[in-house]
């Protein structure tokens, strides 16, 4: 998905990491209109929270009813320097890049671009539309010895699944240490980086296994959340910062979150449109070579119509040269 051009600022956003800030903080996502049929509430990046651990940008979509989302159509569209992640609760969508990947997505199924140096994609309805469209994307920025690196898309129909305490939990991305085993997601990662899902129907007791050096945040889908001595609401993100081993996590009936985490970057990331880089200049070149149709992002062949243009970037004087 793409960022629409109302709701980008004129120049790059500095983003940077809490830096293991320990005092927890709820912040409420920012409501944004991606398209008339679907509305989203954003996370990641707001004012007061830009990244946790590489995580940059979390959006969260739906539910929207199967007749409305039938015509849903983000065109082509460029990225660099990120990693995407399309994760999905019910519904289905339609992966299309330059690469020449086509691929559909189902619910807990993981559709991972990574963007590197450049690629474009775009994401439509798929041709069996049955069921409300809900779920999230996400982008993790790339460490600055990878941003550059060759684009690639995997698709991955299997994640770890099991039981943490009374809730279920799918392992999305990185690594868990339970009290009984390890898991492993097989998804691809260029930084210690954490995702994972949890879900339960009813009240559930769960306590989370933390590594000290990383950032968590926690991000409730649905339901409610208690932790941390603080109560977190459905379109909520509790910010956890770091220094932490373990964490209790009390769930009300029907509630699902996404735990994300990571170590911070030392270094500010910038981040505009849909590029994101420790270099403003790259932020520049890329705009300006999407826009006038460089072979560096390629084409995305199987779509059918035009290209989403980036909008006007301006830069300060000092950040010319």
């Amino acid at each position: 998905m793409t960022r629409i051009s109302e709701d980008v600022e004129s120049q790059p956003t500095s983003c940077s990491s809490e830096h293991l800030r320990r005092d927890a903080q709820v912040l409420p996502a920012l409501t944004r209109q991606l398209t008339p049929k679907l509305r989203v509430h954003r996370s990641l990046p707001q004012r007061d929270l830009r990244m946790i651990g590489p995580w940059c940008f979390l959006d969260h979509f739906g539910p929207v009813a199967a007749a409305d989302y039938a015509q849903f159509d983000v065109a082509p569209h460029p990225h660099i320097g990120l990693q995407t992640i399309t994760w999905l609760f019910s519904g289905q969508l339609l992966h299309q890049d330059s690469l020449g990947y086509e691929q559909p997505l189902r619910a807990e199924q993981l559709n991972l671009m990574t963007a590197g140096n450049g690629i474009s994609h775009a994401e439509v309805a798929d041709a069996q539309v049955s069921d409300p469209l809900h779920g999230l994307q996400l982008w993790a920025a790339l460490p600055q010895a990878d941003e550059q690196t060759s684009p690639r898309f995997d698709h991955y129909q299997q994640l770890p699944q099991f039981a943490l305490g009374e809730a279920s939990a799918t392992l999305i991305m990185g690594d868990y240490q339970s009290e009984q085993r390890s898991y492993h997601s097989p998804a691809l990662q260029f930084q210690p980086i954490f995702a994972l899902q949890l879900r339960t129907p009813r009240v559930a007791v769960s306590r989370l296994r933390l590594q000290r050096e990383f950032e968590y945040g926690i991000y409730v889908v649905d339901g409610r959340l208690d932790c941390a001595g603080k109560t977190v609401r459905a379109h909520e993100l509790i910010n956890l910062g770091g220094d932490r081993d373990e964490l209790v996590l009390e769930l009300a009936a029907d509630t699902t979150l996404l735990v994300l985490g990571g170590e911070p970057y030392e270094s500010p990331v910038q981040m505009w449109w849909n590029f994101v880089s420790s270099d403003k200049q790259r932020i520049v070149r890329a705009q300006q070579e999407w826009n006038a149709g460089h072979a560096r992002f390629g084409k995305v062949s199987a779509y059918r119509g035009e290209r989403l243009l980036a909008p006007e970037l301006h830069l300060r004087n000092e950040d010319k040269d």
